[in-house]
């Protein structure tokens, strides 16, 4: 009752060598290279009662080798063997598609390589699959230094902390970032997961809110899940839309069916707000009170005091 509610997705599964490129202890991720260490990796962790597994197929625009099919499938197999739902680290629309064959429950990521297709979007309906388009994701890689005006209110400087304002606000960081020879990708990217995530919102594809925020600095808890909505908006969902994804639909990925709506029954999770969020999305930053489980919680800077 004191402090957020924690679903845990367990160490993940990457690729050795490969995605993601992180260093991390030994505790942190498997790196399976076969099916059977795959499998094995799945029963150790299933072992810890998970409420989900994360895995990764990417190649970070292929610097680095891609988790094999049969790795993957074995992932999945023993993943469903053991009443376990799977959440895939996704970039290309073909291993997209290979993965809602096989039985992957959600797709964190959006497709981002080219636009989806009517073959994608039939699957992902009839398999029931999550689509989270963490859209913040690219866009983290240069907002800061192409547009430092997002920095200025204080519900982002209160997310973001003194330091990392500090560094964010460099002329070191923007000439990084000016340098970065990936720069023209992320923003290609952005742009095509914004188009995908319309498409497959406007067919009916189950959506979800995700932002991948904690994963690196840039990526701000607190800040970027408002950020997000607003990016959904942008990319053509209506408020309502955006704010079903990130409550119903994140609900849906986490399997909390005890949440996620305003029902009777149901744990009494949802925010007060000072203006309404379907005239403008940025009024979720306006917060009144937080409801968490029954239990009123105020926020650290009062509604009024947030700029327009």
């Amino acid at each position: 009752m004191g402090g957020a509610s924690v679903f845990t997705g367990d160490r993940g599964l990457g690729v050795p060598d490969g995605i993601p490129p992180l260093a991390v202890s030994s505790d942190q991720l498997y790196r399976p290279a076969t099916p059977e260490e795959a499998r094995a990796d799945v029963q150790a962790m299933a072992a810890r009662h998970p409420d989900m597994v994360k895995q990764w197929l990417d190649d970070s625009y292929g610097r680095y080798p891609k988790m094999q099919p049969a790795v993957y499938k074995g992932i999945l197999d023993e993943s469903r063997n053991r009443g376990l739902r799977v959440a895939a680290h996704v970039f290309y629309l073909n291993d997209a598609k290979a993965l809602v064959r096989d039985g992957v429950d959600v797709l964190a990521h959006s497709v981002r390589d080219r636009e989806v297709d009517p073959a994608f979007i039939n699957l992902t309906k009839t398999g029931g699959v999550l689509y989270v388009p963490t859209l913040t994701v690219d866009e983290s890689f240069f907002i800061f230094a192409e547009q430092p005006e997002v920095m200025g209110d204080s519900f982002f400087q209160l997310a973001a902390g003194p330091e990392l304002l500090k560094m964010l606000q460099s002329a070191d960081y923007r000439e990084k970032v000016e340098s970065d020879p990936n720069l023209p990708k992320y923003k290609a990217a952005l742009a095509t997961a914004m188009r995908n995530l319309k498409t497959l919102s406007d067919a009916g594809v189950r959506i979800a809110l995700g932002t991948d925020s904690g994963a690196f600095p840039v990526r701000i808890p607190g800040w970027a899940e408002h950020h997000e909505l607003g990016l959904m908006v942008r990319a053509g969902l209506t408020p309502m839309q955006a704010l079903t994804a990130a409550t119903h639909g994140s609900a849906a990925v986490l399997g909390a069916s005890d949440r996620g709506t305003l029902e009777s029954g149901k744990r009494a999770d949802f925010l007060i707000l000072a203006a309404n969020p379907l005239d403008d999305i940025r009024n979720t930053r306006k917060i009144v009170a937080v409801w968490h489980g029954g239990r009123e919680l105020k926020p650290r800077v009062a509604a009024p005091a947030l700029e327009q």
